[in-house]
């Protein structure tokens, strides 16, 4: 069952980064391969609703996030090939679906507004240059390792961290988040 105030985030790809965990803690993070690279569609798609299946199933967020896919022009813009597009647009469909089907709140976010919270500027030059900074926050704020330079993670990681810190977490005072936890938990048992 979810905590309250439990976010996943998703940087989807055909090596997708993750980032999960409630509002105010470190969320655990890393990276999951979806396919090979000689690998149909398909098995990148399979591979993402098991994996969601396996995950929600022992732990359901309260809200699930992602970057906003480019809008087509700006895959035109970007020379994408078709396969990318498609590819895009499959995982973001898997994501929506699953959020449906586990009755979880789904949003999106564009990935200038992420870096801007994240890094204080939307762009770092080059798009390369953009995700090593992330990269590099993500090391001094305690996010990933320092031997870490997986981008992947990083994203989700700021992601992540953009939905907690726009996010209206519940106040407790005084004790109260002990009693509601263990109030959700005997409900949890009730149930």
């Amino acid at each position: 069952m979810a905590s309250a105030g439990t976010i996943f985030a998703l940087d989807l790809g055909t090596r997708t980064g993750f980032a999960f965990g409630p509002i105010g803690d470190v969320p655990r993070s890393g990276t999951v391969i979806l396919k090979d690279r000689k690998e149909p569609r398909a098995v990148a798609c399979g591979n993402l609703i098991a994996w969601l299946n396996e995950k929600w199933s022992v732990e359901r967020p309260t809200l699930v996030v992602t970057e906003a896919p480019f809008s087509l022009q700006a895959f035109k813009d970007h020379a994408n090939a078709e396969t990318t597009v498609r590819m895009t647009f499959a995982l973001h469909g898997i994501v929506e679906g699953m959020c449906a089907r586990y009755g979880v709140e789904h949003e999106e976010f564009h990935s200038a507004t992420i870096r801007k919270h994240f890094l204080g500027v939307a762009r770092m030059g080059t798009r390369a240059e953009s995700k090593r900074a992330v990269v590099q926050r993500c090391h001094v704020i305690g996010y990933m390792p320092k031997d870490c330079v997986d981008d992947n993670r990083a994203d989700a990681l700021a992601t992540w961290d953009y939905a907690a810190a726009t996010r209206p977490a519940k106040l407790y005072l005084f004790g109260e988040r002990a009693r509601a936890l263990a109030e959700e938990e005997n409900n949890q048992e009730a149930a």
